[in-house]
């Protein structure tokens, strides 16, 4: 998890071990303030406490850091809990996601 990242990013070795394909190329920019063109994969399913989504994978380079942004984690419906340092499920819907669609 990474409260600054946005997307569901892997590195290239867990993107061939989960067999992933291309399915397009995207600028991104990192918290480095780079910009860089990523292959785009999909679609692969995240689960977290019992909780899941699926949606398209950034490719990091090999031997990069998993993240696990925004996106992924507001489908879900967690919460970060800055207090607490942990992710908590959204209050309004403790026993399962509630999706917004307006």
């Amino acid at each position: 998890m990474d409260s600054g990242a946005v997307e569901l990013a892997l590195p290239v070795e867990l993107i061939e071990r989960l067999k992933l394909i291309k399915i397009g190329q995207a600028g991104v920019y990192t918290a480095d303030s780079g910009k860089h063109e990523y292959r785009v994969m999909g679609i692969a399913e995240v689960e977290v406490q019992g909780r899941s989504t699926q949606g398209r994978v950034i490719e990091l380079p090999r031997g990069a850091k998993p993240l696990l942004g925004a996106v992924p984690l507001e489908e879900m419906d967690w919460h970060i809990s800055s207090v607490e340092k942990k992710l908590v499920p959204n209050p309004r819907s403790p026993e399962g996601p509630l999706l917004p669609l307006c």
